[in-house]
């Protein structure tokens, strides 16, 4: 039970990493003119962070209040909360530091400000992609 619930957490995450980054988020640029775009993600983007850190916690606390004998020996704890954990760390400070930097930074009249925080925050969401995608193919190896 407990390895179905930690995969279904990191599957939950990655499901959602996955599809706002790759197919929402361009749609809505796509869609929305420039200010409605930024409009929308300031709603939507601590919820979806939000969504990372409740399924990260989840997958955590599985891993470690699950029987030793039964689900995880302590190698395999370790194998599957690295990963998570650094994923997790991710979405905390994307959604605690950088949120709250790009929605103070006016884009227009900071361009190269706006797009410091916007590349960190990038390179956050590529390393928790990879971090879950570690994680999700160390919960089905073994």
């Amino acid at each position: 039970m407990g390895r179905f619930v930690f995969t279904v957490a990191i599957g939950v995450w990655l499901g959602t990493l996955v599809s706002f980054s790759y197919v929402i988020l361009p749609g809505i640029h796509a869609w929305a003119p420039n200010g409605g775009a930024r409009d929308l993600l300031r709603t939507l983007f601590p919820r979806y962070h939000l969504i990372g850190i409740v399924c990260g916690l989840a997958a955590l606390a599985v891993v470690a209040i699950a029987p030793r004998s039964a689900t995880f020996g302590v190698r395999e704890r370790i194998l599957l909360a690295a990963p998570v954990a650094v994923a997790l760390l991710c979405a905390m400070i994307g959604r605690q530091v950088l949120v709250p930097r790009l929605a103070a930074i006016d884009s227009g009249a900071q361009p190269d400000a706006f797009a410091a925080v916007h590349q960190t925050a990038a390179m956050l969401n590529t390393t928790a992609l990879a971090m879950l995608i570690l994680a999700l193919a160390a919960s089905t190896a073994a």
